[in-house]
C-alpha cells in the first residue's frame, strides 16, 4: 500500500500529521513549502469548481430568448423570473423593463406594468413603443385621459404607428369626443383602404353622429322639410323606395325648390325602371344645377336608351368633364359615339374607359364593334376575346 495520500486527505487532516508521521522537515527539507503548495492548490480548486457552476456568462440575448419561450408556453411566471434575473445581470435594461411591463399588461396588472413602463420612460422618454403601451395600460384602467396623452407622445415620435392610431380613436370614442376619433380613423384608412376592422369602426362612428344629427334636427323641428329630407335619404339608401318618394313629396310640399330632391327622385324613378319619370325629373334637377354630373350622365343614358344620340351627346360630353374618372360615363359617352358613327371619338372614349376599370367587360365589346367598323380584325378579335374572358370571371365570382 502506498504511503502518500492523495491530495484531498492531506487538506482535511493537518493537524494529526505531525502526530503520526515524522516531521516534513526531517524526511525531506523542501517539504517546508508543502503546506503553503497545498493552500494553492486548494484555492485553484475551489475557484475552478465555483467557475464551472456558473456556467458562461448570459448575455441580454439569452434572457430575453428565455423569456419569449416562457411566454410562448403562456408560462408567465416563469418569464416574469427570468426578467428579473435579467434586470439583476442589467439594471435599468430598457428592452427587458419594456417586455416586463407588457408581461405584466397581459396579466392585467395594469399599476405594475405602468410604474414599470415608467422606468423606461424616466431614462428614455422617446424608447420604441413604450408610451404606447404605457397609454394601453391607462386604458385597461379606464383612465382615458392618461391613455390618450401617452398615445400622443408615441406618435409625435412615429406618426405612422397605427396601433396608436386605432386605440386613440378608441379612448376618444370613450371620452364623447366622436369627431376627433374619425380624423384618427380616417388617417389609417387613407394609409391602408383594405383594413376592414377600421372601415367597421369608422361606420359604427358615422351612424352614431348620423343618428344623434338626426335626433338634435328633430327636436329642433319635428315637422320640418329637413327632417322629410333625411328621412326620405335614408330610405332610399334602405331600398324603401316607396316610402322615399313619399317622404321627397313632402319636402317638395313644404319646400318645392329644395335642392336635390328632383336628382333624387330621378334617380329612385331609374333603380326602379319608371324611364318616362326619371327622364323628367333628371331634366328638372339639370334646370338647378346644369353642370351635376351623375344628372348629366342619367339623362345622357335614358337618352342613348331611347335611341337619341344626338340629343345625349351634350349631356354625356358634360358628364365626362365633370367626373374624368368615371368609367361609366366614357362608356356611354363612347357607345353615343360609335352611334353617331364618329368612330376615332369612340375609339379613344372607351379605350380610356378600359384605363379605368380593367374588369369592365362592355368598353371592350364596344371596341370590338369599333374595330370592327374600321377593318381591324385583328384588334377586333383580341378585344371580344377579353369581353369573353371577363364576362367569365364574372359568372364564376
Amino acid at each position: 500500500m502506498s504511503r502518500i495520500w492523495p491530495l484531498k486527505q492531506w487538506l482535511f487532516v493537518p493537524i494529526f500529521v505531525g502526530k503520526v508521521f515524522p516531521t516534513p522537515e526531517r524526511r525531506d527539507p523542501s517539504a517546508r513549502f508543502a503546506p503553503a503548495l497545498e493552500r494553492s492548490l486548494s484555492l485553484c480548486l475551489l475557484f475552478s469548481t465555483a467557475a464551472l457552476s456558473q456556467g458562461p456568462a448570459r448575455t441580454l440575448e439569452n434572457f430575453l430568448a428565455e423569456a419569449v419561450e416562457f411566454e410562448k408556453a403562456q408560462n408567465y411566471s416563469g418569464a416574469e423570473n427570468v426578467y428579473q434575473q435579467g434586470l439583476a445581470a442589467f439594471p435599468d435594461q430598457p428592452e427587458i423593463l419594456k417586455r416586463l411591463g407588457i408581461l405584466y399588461q397581459t396579466e392585467l396588472r395594469f399599476p405594475e406594468s405602468i410604474k414599470t413602463f415608467d422606468r423606461v420612460l424616466k431614462e428614455a422618454p422617446q424608447y420604441p413603443e413604450v408610451n404606447f403601451y404605457l397609454g394601453l395600460s391607462y386604458f385597461g384602467l379606464n383612465q382615458f385621459e392618461k391613455a390618450l396623452e401617452a398615445f400622443d407622445k408615441e406618435l409625435k415620435a412615429n406618426p405612422q404607428y397605427r396601433r396608436a392610431h386605432y386605440y386613440s380613436a378608441k379612448a376618444l370614442q370613450s371620452l364623447d369626443r366622436k369627431v376627433e376619433a374619425i380624423q384618427h380613423l380616417d388617417t389609417l384608412v387613407r394609409e391602408d383602404p383594405k383594413d376592414a376592422k377600421v372601415w367597421y369602426q369608422l361606420a359604427r362612428l358615422y351612424r352614431s353622429q348620423g343618428l344623434h344629427a338626426f335626433k338634435q334636427l328633430a327636436s329642433l323641428d319635428p315637422g320640418s322639410v329637413l327632417v322629410h329630407a333625411l328621412k326620405a335619404e335614408s330610405y332610399a339608401d334602405a331600398e324603401k323606395f316607396q316610402e322615399a318618394v313619399k317622404e321627397y313629396k313632402e319636402a317638395q310640399r313644404g319646400q318645392p325648390d329644395f335642392p336635390g330632391v328632383h336628382y333624387a327622385l330621378g334617380e329612385i324613378y331609374y333603380e326602379t325602371a319608371h324611364i318616362p319619370e326619371a327622364e323628367e325629373e333628371f331634366k328638372l334637377a339639370l334646370r338647378e344645377d346644369p353642370n351635376h354630373p351623375m344628372a348629366n350622365y342619367y339623362l345622357g343614358e335614358v337618352l342613348l336608351r331611347n335611341q337619341k344620340p344626338n340629343e345625349a351627346l351634350p349631356f354625356l360630353q358634360v358628364a365626362v368633364a365633370g367626373d374624368p374618372n368615371s368609367m361609366m360615363a366614357h362608356r356611354e359617352l363612347g357607345k353615343c359615339y360609335l352611334d353617331l358613327g364618329k368612330l376615332e371619338e369612340a375609339l379613344r372614349t372607351l379605350l380610356k374607359a378600359t384605363e379605368l376599370d380593367s374588369n369592365a367587360k362592355e368598353p371592350h365589346y364596344l371596341l370590338a364593334r369599333v374595330y370592327a367598323r374600321l377593318n381591324d380584325e385583328e384588334k377586333r378579335k383580341r378585344h371580344l376575346e377579353i369581353f369573353e374572358k371577363l364576362g367569365k370571371a364574372e359568372k364564376e365570382r
